[in-house]
């Protein structure tokens, strides 16, 4: 690709003259006016002209503004007046910005991080879920330098469209990182990259939202980039969890021959009785049994609306307490295995237990329903599912489970758990008899 200048023959009040400019690369042969000026006297050396626009740094950033932006689009067509539209956006970009449209978004999501975040904790689910977006803007910003060396993705190019190129590459983050391995490599950007689900990606996006959130808040930044963001939305199937009696089933189950197993299979089942999620599973302590009772903050709530969640203990959570119980440690059970180790035996054990029934479940990639034996979609999370789904089966009364689950009133992932079953029709039908 090749440039030529050219200096234009009106000379203006201030005694200077615009450049205009020509673009030549493969078929592209376009030429436009730079609205750049330099001075200029109808008597000065020609050479002197030459020399001051070689060094003028305006003219040497457009330059690269254009071959970056060339870069970017040299597959498609280029339409006539590309050169004009380029030179243009290079201008308004060169715009004075105040220091807030200055910050680069990473630094932001760093500040959000060390402010609000807590501790290193495997189990911090909210740290890692941070984490992740954090590292997929870091890739997206060093697949843009592929390009375009000197980008920079700052608060002032976060804008509706922006957005939506991120939310594009994470959705096809892992081919990205295929075709260009060099932007997962280095502090920030290495990790396990798999295909992510829309529902993931509208996740991510809202986490995202929430730490643009903050920066306007903290004045960091003037305004919210997602303020005129359209974000996708999920789709769930109906939630999938164990009936009492499938539930009996694994507690019964002999799994003498596997100790390990015996012990995560009973931390799961006092799961299934009290319907806590599992990051806060793992912090419970003998204090948090107080008459009867577990009492506990959701911490996915804390920070939002810190509520204590009060669940009565049955009769099984309270004689898997009694056998575990162990005056020299504080936690309520022996070490839980990590999340992925922890989901991983759980579906070990229902296979074992001959828990195979068909579900039907929502493939998180494609948004296809699709028929799956119960083991193979079995999580820690079927727990707190099995806990939510048994009793509104039994009592159908939402703001009393919404007490025990934690959910607030009318949350909109309660009502995934209203899926009417067959028995509920009948009692229905029989009422009007």
């Amino acid at each position: 690709m090749t440039f030529k200048i050219y200096v234009g023959k009106r000379i203006n009040s201030r005694g200077r003259v615009e450049l205009s400019l020509r673009f030549r690369a493969g078929r592209v042969d376009q030429r436009a006016a730079t609205n750049i000026w330099v001075e200029y006297q109808p008597d000065t050396d020609i050479s002197a002209v030459v020399n001051s626009i070689e060094t003028n740094e305006n003219v040497k950033r457009l330059m690269a503004y254009i071959e970056d932006s060339y870069c970017l689009v040299r597959r498609r067509k280029i339409e006539a007046g590309w050169l004009a539209d380029t030179i243009e956006r290079f201008h308004l970009e060169q715009l004075p910005l105040i220091e807030e449209e200055r910050r680069e978004v990473l630094h932001i999501i760093d500040d959000f991080m060390q402010i609000t975040g807590s501790s290193n904790d495997v189990y911090d689910s909210r740290s890692e879920a941070y984490m992740m977006v954090r590292r997929s803007v870091a890739r997206f910003e060093a697949l843009k330098r592929v390009r375009m060396p000197r980008f920079r993705l700052t608060a002032a190019r976060l804008d509706d469209s922006c957005l939506k190129e991120i939310e594009r590459f994470m959705l096809r983050e892992h081919i990205h990182v295929r075709r260009h391995p060099q932007i997962a490599r280095g502090s920030g950007l290495s990790g396990r990259t798999r295909a992510k689900g829309q529902n993931t990606v509208n996740d991510r996006m809202k986490l995202l939202k929430a730490v643009m959130n903050w920066a306007v808040k903290t004045h960091r930044i003037p305004k919210n980039p997602f303020d005129t963001f359209a974000r996708g939305q999920n789709v769930y199937g109906t939630p999938v969890y164990l009936t009492i009696e499938e539930r009996h089933r694994i507690e019964k189950f002999d799994l003498s021959r596997w100790p390990r197993l015996e012990v995560q299979r009973d931390i799961f089942v006092f799961q299934c009785c009290v319907g806590c999620r599992v990051s806060d599973l793992v912090r419970l302590t003998r204090s948090n049994i107080v008459d009867g009772e577990l009492n506990y903050v959701a911490r996915k709530t804390r920070e939002g609306r810190p509520v204590t969640i009060k669940v009565p203990l049955n009769i099984t959570a309270r004689r898997i307490l009694q056998r575990y119980s162990d005056s020299s440690r504080e936690s309520l059970f022996p070490e839980i295995y990590s999340r992925v180790g922890y989901n991983s035996v759980i579906k070990q054990i229902l296979k074992l237990a001959g828990i195979d029934r068909k579900v039907v479940v929502v493939n998180p990639l494609t948004r296809e329903a699709e028929c799956r034996r119960i083991y193979e979609v079995a999580s820690s999370h079927m727990a707190r599912r099995t806990f939510i789904g048994n009793i509104y089966k039994k009592f159908k009364d939402q703001g009393l489970v919404s007490e025990l689950s934690g959910h607030s009133p009318g949350s909109h992932a309660f009502t995934r758990y209203r899926e009417i079953d067959v028995e509920m029709k009948r009692e229905m039908v029989s009422a009007i008899e």
